[in-house]
């Protein structure tokens, strides 16, 4: 796969990311989700042990790893199988895709973008788009990032 900018999949990612990160406005529960389903299904430690082949312990110990942060993924998709669940993370940019491009190609080409209140709105603008295209033909791909 070539090391190319897709502004189209840019902007469709920052579409997503934008109605996923809409779901996410609440930080996760202190004691972790896996506790927290545990607990919200009525299931004791044990009974999700013995569906795990674990200890009750054990698995209140796993369940202190995902809510410290510690927990392997492959580790809390078995938890997530012992509670008739699935497992899905997404790395959820800070700012916009698009944003990120087009300033990293202002920062090494040295050379201003049009203002504009929002990164996707430039690239609906024929004029803006055509400054773009120059600015990033200007910038040296390899040492982009």
């Amino acid at each position: 796969m070539k090391n190319r900018l897709d502004f189209t999949r840019l902007a469709d990612l920052d579409r997503q990311f934008c109605e996923f990160a809409q779901l996410q406005r609440h930080a996760p529960p202190r004691c972790g989700w896996t506790k927290t389903l545990r607990l919200a299904l009525g299931m004791s430690s044990k009974a999700l042990g013995s569906r795990l082949g674990m200890t009750g312990q054990g698995v209140r110990k796993l369940e202190q790893a995902e809510a410290d942060g510690t927990i392997t993924l492959k580790t809390l998709a078995r938890l997530a199988q012992g509670l008739d669940c699935e497992v899905r993370y997404v790395l959820l940019p800070r700012t916009s895709l698009v944003e990120q491009v087009l300033t990293r190609a202002q920062q090494v080409a040295d050379a201003p973008l049009p203002a504009t209140s929002h990164a996707g709105a430039l690239l609906h603008e024929a004029e803006t788009l055509e400054a773009i295209s120059t600015l990033l033909a200007r910038v040296n791909r390899r040492g982009f990032w």
